[in-house]
């Protein structure tokens, strides 16, 4: 029988055997080396779940898509997984787009993934059994992405929240500090540009890259001075303005065109004292004064 199928991409081969795990009527535990949460009872006998999935400690995937797959290994259905890393993998990883995975705690050296399809992973036999399909799926990811994170925060007391955005300023924030050979500069009215601009560079690139989020902002970008955190490699800057601390602006030189994105930070703990723009300014002065 010809089968329908939603968006796949061949990196979304995941699963060929799957352990299905449903008990209607009352809420599914689910505990994966010492990660719980619970699905609930209207929902336990519309998904599978498999624990030790190709690296992740548990995966959950929608049951009517596995069955309409049959066996053909694509991921059908798959919903989230749940991985744990090492925190230097991680690192490594913010270095560049991570598409379909989102940091949301952490434990001494490790941090727990969020992992979840970037594409539609919904099957059905028949096309006209799609419609009712959606509305099912949409039910199971709305739960997955609002209820799952925050749960498995709540029964291990142990875990620390965490989150990291992976705009293209993390990514560069990332690279610079974490990957070594990154070609970067610190611009500023106040010096003329060491070379290369080293001095006290990793506590500074650390606490940019770890003590914000970021997202962007429709805003246009202030006038006045600001200092620069460039990556000529990529003709990429990142202006960091003094008329507003929490506004940076991304500047991509594409064959002599400018491409300017707005940010806003926001910090992770409430401390008035440190902004983005103090942190570059406290660089500055450390140039200046050659502090190593």
């Amino acid at each position: 029988m010809k089968k329908f199928w939603i968006a796949f991409t061949a990196a979304a081969a995941m699963a060929a055997t799957m352990s299905a795990c449903a008990f209607a009527g009352e809420n599914q535990r689910v505990e994966a080396d010492g990660i719980a949460f619970e699905i609930p009872a209207e929902l336990s006998d519309l998904v599978t779940v498999k624990t030790d999935d190709n690296g992740m400690l548990v995966s959950v995937y929608e049951t009517a898509s596995i069955e309409a797959a049959e066996s053909d290994d694509i991921g059908a259905g798959w919903l989230f997984g749940i991985s744990r890393l090492p925190e230097a993998e991680v690192k490594e990883l913010r270095c560049t787009s991570m598409d379909g995975m989102e940091v949301f705690a952490e434990d001494d050296d490790f941090c727990l993934i969020y992992n979840h399809p970037t594409d539609v992973r919904l099957v059905r036999e028949k096309q006209e059994d799609y419609e009712e399909g959606f509305e099912q799926y949409a039910k199971l990811n709305h739960w997955a992405n609002e209820n799952v994170r925050s749960e498995i925060l709540a029964n291990n007391p142990e875990l620390d929240p965490e989150v990291y955005t992976n705009t293209s300023l993390d990514i560069y924030l990332a690279q610079a500090a974490y990957q070594p050979g990154t070609n970067f500069e610190v611009r500023s009215l106040m010096f003329v540009n060491q070379e290369p601009p080293m001095v006290a560079a990793e506590d500074h690139l650390e606490d940019l890259a770890e003590n914000f989020v970021f997202e962007y902002a429709d805003t246009e970008a202030p006038d006045g001075e600001y200092i620069v955190l460039a990556f000529p490699d990529d003709d990429v800057r990142f202006d960091f303005f003094t008329a507003d601390d929490g506004l940076i602006r991304e500047v991509h030189t594409i064959d002599g065109e400018e491409y300017e994105t707005i940010y806003m930070a926001n910090a992770k703990e409430m401390d008035e004292d440190e902004t983005p723009l103090s942190i570059m300014q406290d660089w500055v002065e450390d140039i200046l004064e050659g502090e190593d």
